[in-house]
């Protein structure tokens, strides 16, 4: 299930981020980053005669492993533009060849799929820092487009490298007959990999009646110095791994290479700054849709939601400061042990700025540096209340609607997006009123316990100038009053400016050091 907050953001961001066709909004839809498919263009096999492309199930069944696991997909060609399916890799050609790949014919019949392919990225304007991982894709094409293409395999080199997982399957894997190391040896010189079977060539010979490949990519592997091409059942799912580098078979190991770039990813968190993002009151973890996903490209990202937040359905009345203390350092800790340096950067929106100095005093030994976003900023002894108090420029303090029984906390609907967004897009704007819940109200009079160990961490505020929830004068005032913070950022935005200007939060966010 998702919010139908979290279901519109995440729409949004697929029309604001990518300009394309938008993405369908999946709940944690390409939330761990990219992965770049390289495939090839038309082509024609001068053995058959035939038009040539890439193989239809060796881009599908991946794609679905990589977004199923949570990652965004991105199409590369050598040229750029179209792409196009093998005559026998489609499950709907008359040869039946391929009529039993129900993926394949899904994402033939998604417009927003074959738009993909029509539209790929050429691989000379291809940034590679923005992928966790490539996959070369096969089919009858890279025979003939792929095999001498220099610009490709120093990409493939170049990336292989850097250490991040780097993968070829089927008639892909060609390239690796030719694709050097700065020291001149081979790339696959002494490490295992495979690639289409000489058994398999002569199958699919067989099977048309001519020779259809100018060569045959197992034969051209045992002549190579240190060969160690393996081979697995014809045509049945195999793929290998050694060290970053991972290759599949044929068509039907494309699934199985991409469970094995998905599970060395997993082991390769360390090798990327790990942001846990905790959400401010009145909203819920999807607050941060607009940066996650970019953020995500070059780090680990957690975001969490508070309880009685969001999909929480703890009552408001048994929310207190400690269970969203609890909250944040159980998510923390959990993710500290797979990051870089085993330490997190703590990223704290608005009211979450109480809960994160708690945390960075609790466990300051997993918090690489604390980052306060418009956020209430904490003595020891403080509180939301204490400090909410202070701030004449805010519109929230004297909007605010209890219930009852005192137990939760709202803002007057017509002060919402005057108060936290008045720059937000008119789209969001709408999306904050018709969706405000109420807060539990018994954390804001919570007083904090801060120490020496608070004092440790490292901290950052970002400072926005035009805000009306927390104003920019009591920001200031709370940074003078706390003399930790190592840098002030300023952005002229907002309460939201994750929101407003992601683009330039993002860049601040991922500058400090």
């Amino acid at each position: 299930m998702k919010t139908f907050f979290s279901t519109l953001v995440l729409a949004f961001i697929g029309i604001t981020f990518f300009h394309s066709a938008p993405i369908l909004a999946q709940h944690g839809a390409g939330t761990k980053g990219k992965v770049l498919f390289i495939a090839s263009n038309p082509a024609q096999n001068k053995q058959t005669g035939w038009p040539i492309g890439a193989w239809a199930a060796e881009i599908t069944h991946p794609y679905w492993e990589f977004t199923e696991a949570g990652y965004t997909v991105e199409i590369a060609s050598p040229d750029g533009g179209a792409v196009k399916f093998d005559g026998f890799s489609d499950p709907e050609d008359a040869s039946k060849y391929s009529a039993f790949d129900m993926l394949s014919l899904g994402f033939k019949k998604d417009p927003s799929k074959m738009a993909m392919l029509e539209n790929t990225k050429k691989l000379s304007t291809v940034n590679p820092n923005e992928y966790k991982a490539i996959f070369v894709c096969g089919g009858q094409g890279p025979m003939y487009t792929f095999i001498d293409n220099t610009e490709l395999h120093k990409f493939f080199v170049d990336f292989y490298l850097t250490g991040k997982p780097t993968a070829a399957i089927c008639h892909g894997t060609c390239i690796l007959l030719k694709t050097k190391l700065p020291n001149g040896k081979f790339l696959v010189e002494g490490k295992k990999w495979t690639g289409f079977a000489s058994g398999e060539e002569q199958y699919a010979d067989n099977f048309v009646g001519m020779k259809i490949q100018p060569f045959r990519i197992e034969d051209e592997a045992r002549k190579m110095p240190n060969s160690k091409f393996e081979v697995g059942e014809a045509f049945a799912s195999f793929a290998v791994q050694d060290g970053n580098l991972i290759t599949g078979q044929q068509q039907n190991s494309g699934g199985a290479a991409a469970r094995l770039v998905i599970a060395q990813l997993e082991k390769d968190k360390s090798r990327y700054p790990t942001y846990v993002l905790v959400h401010g009151a009145w909203t819920d973890e999807s607050a941060w849709g607009f940066v996650r996903n970019q953020l995500a490209q070059n780090a680990n990202v957690v975001v969490v939601n508070l309880p009685a937040h969001g999909l929480n359905l703890t009552p408001s009345s048994k929310v207190t400061l400690s269970d969203y203390v609890k909250t944040v350092s159980d998510a923390v800790n959990a993710h500290a042990v797979h990051a870089k340096a085993g330490k997190v950067t703590l990223v704290a929106h608005s009211m979450a700025g109480i809960v994160a100095s708690q945390v960075a005093n609790n466990i300051p030994q997993k918090i690489e540096k604390l980052v306060y976003v418009s956020a209430y900023l904490p003595k020891n002894g403080e509180d939301w209340l204490t400090l909410s108090k202070k701030d004449a420029q805010s519109k929230v303090g004297g909007a605010l609607e209890f219930s009852a029984d005192y137990a939760e906390a709202k803002i007057k609907k017509d002060v919402i997006v005057p108060a936290v967004c008045a720059d937000c897009p008119d789209f969001m704007k709408d999306v904050l009123v018709k969706y405000h819940h109420a807060e539990p109200a018994k954390p804001l009079g919570e007083k904090v316990s801060l120490g020496a160990k608070f004092s440790s961490v490292p901290k950052y505020y970002i400072s926005t100038t035009q805000d009306n929830a927390v104003g920019y004068d009591l920001q200031k005032a709370m940074i003078a009053a706390n003399g930790g913070i190592k840098k002030v950022f300023e952005m002229n935005t907002s309460h939201l400016p994750f929101v407003a200007q992601p683009q330039e939060f993002l860049k601040i966010l991922t500058s400090i050091q």
